[in-house]
């Protein structure tokens, strides 16, 4: 079957998928829903610590948000041969697949906003690129989580505009967003990966590495370019950076991140498996 044949195709369950993307699909699944799950851990971190009550209110809701939507994502991962109940709350620490961003608590508000702006706004842009998978349980369950990222992008956006206001919250900006926004560029992989050539050409995604760091660029280099931060730029027929993405022996490249990086810290660990509350887990 040709790529283009298989790109017509509908696939309505992980035993219909080809055969070279299935264990791909069940890859990219899981790191989604482990960014998912620890993103909402982060935003969650800032519920009473936020500089005001209306942003704990936000991050009280994103964090709801980001849990739902990792749940939902590892209930799917049953498909594909995964316990979702072991992903969940069995896992060690070097077997999650979230990004090193999200390892340890965010330092500060300006950290928590790198995170909302830039790694949220990533896994949007990923999701959005199976709005029309051919893989239908995606397919059908990507809008609705679609819908609810759009208050995250906003409050990102407002709160970023804010901190730029004061020389010192620029600065706490340049000093929080320099390396998330690296991560967030290697986070969608090199442009040569097989496995994201794979997956686009079985229609699973309709765009490649390249291609999703653009819809990225063009969605936070406005934001980050009106905030006084030198990491975008319009060059009039697109949003480009300056900032070098490689990927190198650090990579891993079906965990989208760093080898270096060990994996959640021990207390983030035990809050995001629900070790404490363990007796009372319920499937």
């Amino acid at each position: 079957m040709s790529d283009v044949d298989t790109a017509a195709r509908a696939f309505k369950a992980a035993e219909d998928l080809p055969g070279a993307v299935r264990e791909p699909m069940g890859e990219l699944l899981l790191v989604l829903a482990d960014n998912k799950r620890l993103l909402g851990m982060r935003y969650s971190d800032w519920i009473l610590g936020a500089p005001a009550l209306e942003a704990g209110i936000a991050c009280s809701a994103m964090a709801q948000d980001e849990w739902g939507h990792g749940r939902i994502v590892y209930a799917m991962l049953r498909d594909f041969g995964y316990d979702p109940h072991h992903l969940e709350h069995e896992r060690d620490a070097s077997e999650y697949r979230s990004s090193e961003l999200l390892d340890r608590p965010a330092e500060g508000w300006p950290d928590l906003l790198a995170l909302n702006l830039l790694l949220d706004t990533a896994l949007s842009v990923q999701f959005e690129a199976m709005a029309e998978s051919s893989f239908e349980p995606v397919h059908y369950k990507v809008q609705k989580l679609l819908d609810e990222e759009r208050f995250h992008f906003e409050h990102a956006r407002g709160w970023t505009a804010r901190l730029a206001t004061t020389p010192q919250g620029r600065r706490s900006l340049e000093r929080a967003f320099a390396p998330a926004w690296r991560a967030c560029l290697r986070w969608f992989g090199p442009s040569d990966d097989p496995v994201d050539a794979a997956l686009e050409g079985a229609g699973i995604i309709d765009a490649g590495p390249d291609l999703l760091r653009a819809r990225w660029l063009s969605r936070v280099g406005p934001v980050v370019s009106g905030a006084g931060l030198e990491l975008a730029e319009e060059t009039g027929v697109g949003w480009t950076t300056h900032v070098d993405a490689t990927w190198d022996d650090d990579w891993k490249p079906g965990w989208r991140r760093s080898a270096e990086a060990d994996g959640p810290d021990e207390d983030t660990l035990r809050r995001v498996r629900g070790d404490k509350n363990r007796p009372l887990l319920m499937d």
